[in-house]
């Protein structure tokens, strides 16, 4: 293939591939990326080098490449999405053509080089790769392990340990690379395995410390050395390798059929790469494939060079609209969870920026997309001192931040992407009434109440709330979101509501959809009351959330 060809061919998948994801620059950062960009901010360049060249394993799974990244960007480009998602753009084009390059060292011709480039380029189970940063340590693990492939393959395999380790020190799945060396040295090499000591040394060394090093919780990360979890990963991953239902197993007949060593190395290559993420069966996810895809870029290179170029140009013009397809529908789930994710990121900047002297905070739902550590994160990238606290509210230690003289609530409306904050004021009083949406201090809220969610709250089979009595009250009215589901599992809802410990009695909803029941209230004196929502049955919902629920409360208090 000549050069100019090559450099057509490349400008033409660099042309097109930017034109399918340009939507990626109008996305944001994650949760992972903000609690990655808090921990590296100010981490001294030292910090880096010392566990870029330590044998040991990573207590904190502290990656040096892939945390430099953030590091560099954090300080020089701050919160400026574009800018890592051009970094991630740039990663995974260089990764294309180093792929085509093992390729054609592999003895690939022109066609089944750019064959085999073109599916890595364009596979829709990569797509998190170059549409999220946190992602960056499966592309640059990638491009390390790549630049290995080609030092080995050109003889060099001493010099290929340097790029090996730091495809390790970028992410953890590299330490299945020695495996796949050794499957090329007894297909296709000279089968001088002396010189894969080092390869397995390094490997074993890492593999032997993670096995070894002691358990204290559980966790997804944990690995599950059973059938059951091979199945889930085995069906999960054969079903994302050529985007339909199992279907990457049938590579394995194929393979077979064709006799060509070349295509088992690919397809073998694409078992071995997803190494000890056989045993997460807690962890799978779509983009994890992202290094394997070099095994069945391998494979399909190959299995190019035996068919004719139309079949080749054929399967290409079913492949990419196929893909784009799936890029369209990810693109929108994922610009819309996106959104969210800056919206309350901006407001966090906003407000931590015009009241420096907050140094409590209470958050009250979040994107859904946001766990803890990311909510955490974006609140003190705008305030790195140590002294901010930030708690969720359905947490023992949000409970106990609310009962302080001093602390702000963060208030989520998912549906108006607004974040409302309140100080609390000593001596205010409370009021008689609270509806959901409007972003109530979350001080009212006593035991057994979940985060904000869309227009309403989760109780417990029990929840208590801080409300006044005003003067001349007579009723006590709940409104309810009565969720299909819920009306599904049980049919009905029964709620029994106290005041300060006396009962009104109980109250049934039994139509799906908002509605709202009253109780009398007794004549008494006005003043503070602590009122209590007590589920008949409790709900045990259907869909695997595992919490015990009450009733998804929209509103509820006193009117006259």
């Amino acid at each position: 293939m000549s050069p100019r060809r090559l450099i057509l061919f490349f400008l033409a998948i660099a042309l097109l591939f930017l034109a399918a994801n340009r939507a990626a620059y109008k996305g944001y950062f994650s949760d992972d990326d903000l609690d990655n960009l808090v921990q590296t901010r100010g981490a001294e360049v030292r910090y880096f080098a010392k566990e870029l060249v330590s044998p040991k394993l990573s207590v904190w799974n502290f990656r040096p490449v892939g945390h430099f990244y953030y590091r560099v960007l954090g300080e020089t480009a701050g919160l400026r999405f574009p800018v890592y998602v051009g970094v991630l753009h740039a990663l995974h084009l260089l990764n294309v053509l180093l792929v085509f390059l093992v390729l054609r060292k592999l003895g690939a011709g022109g066609l089944g080089a750019c064959a085999g480039a073109g599916l890595f380029a364009f596979h829709m189970a990569s797509f998190d790769a170059y549409w999220k940063p946190m992602y960056v340590f499966d592309a640059g693990c990638a491009l390390f392990v790549l630049l290995t492939l080609l030092a080995y393959l050109n003889g060099r395999w001493l010099l290929a340990l340097i790029p090996f380790w730091l495809a390790y020190k970028t992410k953890e799945t590299a330490v299945a690379l020695p495996v796949f060396l050794l499957l090329y040295e007894w297909l296709l090499g000279e089968r001088k395995f002396k010189r894969l000591l080092p390869y397995f040394a390094v490997s074993l060394n890492f593999g032997l410390q993670a096995l070894l090093a002691p358990k204290t919780v559980e966790s997804p990360y944990t690995f599950r050395f059973t059938g059951a979890a091979l199945w889930t990963t085995l069906s999960y991953y054969s079903s994302k390798v050529l985007l339909a239902p199992f279907s990457g197993l049938l590579l394995i007949p194929v393979a077979w059929w064709l006799k060509d060593r070349r295509i088992w190395l690919g397809v073998a290559g694409i078992a071995v790469l997803l190494g000890p993420l056989w045993f997460l069966p807690e962890r799978t996810f779509a983009v994890y494939l992202y290094i394997p895809l070099i095994g069945l870029a391998i494979a399909a290179a190959f299995v190019a060079e035996r068919v004719s170029p139309v079949c080749v140009a054929i399967f290409f013009l079913l492949w990419i609209p196929s893909n784009y397809m799936i890029l369209r529908k990810k693109r929108g789930v994922t610009l819309e969870a996106a959104q969210q994710v800056q919206a309350y990121v901006q407001q966090t900047g906003a407000a931590m920026t015009a009241h420096g002297d907050w140094r409590s905070l209470v958050y009250d739902g979040a994107p859904p997309s946001m766990h803890p550590w990311g909510v955490s994160a974006a609140y003190k990238w705008f305030r790195p001192a140590r002294e901010l606290r930030v708690e969720p509210i359905d947490s023992a230690a949000g409970r106990a931040m609310l009962s302080e003289a001093q602390v702000t609530t963060a208030a989520w409306n998912p549906a108006k992407r607004l974040l409302s904050f309140q100080a609390r004021v000593p001596g205010a009083a409370n009021p008689p009434f609270v509806d959901m949406a409007e972003g109530n201090p979350a001080w009212l809220f006593l035991d057994g109440w979940h985060a904000m969610e869309a227009g309403f709250r989760w109780m417990k089979p029990e929840a208590s709330i801080a409300l006044r009595k005003p003067e001349g009250a007579s009723r006590f009215v709940v409104r309810i979101n009565f969720g299909p589901l819920q009306f599904q599992d049980v049919g009905h809802v029964d709620l029994e509501v106290l005041v300060n410990g006396q009962s009104l009695g109980v109250r049934s909803y039994t139509e799906q959809g908002w509605h709202e029941r009253e109780w009398a209230v007794p004549a008494g004196p006005a003043g503070p009351v602590q009122v209590t929502l007590r589920a008949v049955k409790p709900y045990k919902p259907s869909n695997g959330d595992p919490r015990p629920l009450g009733a998804a409360i929209a509103a509820l208090g006193f009117k006259l």
